[in-house]
């Protein structure tokens, strides 16, 4: 009887953990992408950003994230670390494609590199940790405003 309760928990466990929120994580390099044209690289960097969005958008405060948090805290775990995963994937390809325009020499390549460039990167959630603690030091200080605080953390988070 132990057993059969221990192997239902497990499942039921491995099914709640498979309910995380699962942003897309693309290939960072595909076969076909040293043959692509320049339109088509900079709709591939587009899309690298879209995927990008989307994970970003999944680890902020959302309702899902917070019934996760409340019933199955796991499931929010599991979906922060794959929405990390999902957003270096993206940044990855991105810097690919931009490498290969740039060996093309396509022409729109420093406008795509300046709209990337734009959107703030953190490589690790090591890195999210400390920014995000710097910064909330900061306004408790009094360094920021309520209103320069809650930019900065927007930034901090990518959004």
């Amino acid at each position: 009887m132990k057993k059969i309760l221990g192997i239902l928990i497990l499942t039921l466990g491995l099914i709640l953990l498979n309910s995380c929120a699962k942003p897309t994580v693309i290939n960072i390099a595909l076969p076909e992408d040293k043959e692509s044209s320049c339109k088509e690289l900079e709709n591939g960097i587009l899309d690298a950003q879209e995927f990008r969005s989307k994970a970003l958008a999944v680890t902020g405060n959302t309702p899902q994230n917070q019934a996760r948090a409340m019933l199955f805290w796991p499931a929010l775990m599991m979906t922060y670390l794959n929405a990390h995963e999902a957003i270096i994937a993206a940044n990855e390809r991105t810097v690919y494609l931009i490498n290969i325009m740039q060996d093309k020499n396509c022409k729109d390549v420093q406008k795509l590199m300046a709209r990337v460039a734009s959107t703030p990167r953190l490589q690790s959630l090591k890195d999210l940790s400390e920014a995000y603690k710097s910064l909330n030091e900061l306004y408790k200080s009094g360094g920021l405003t309520e209103k320069e605080y809650q930019t900065q953390k927007k930034k901090v988070l990518g959004q």
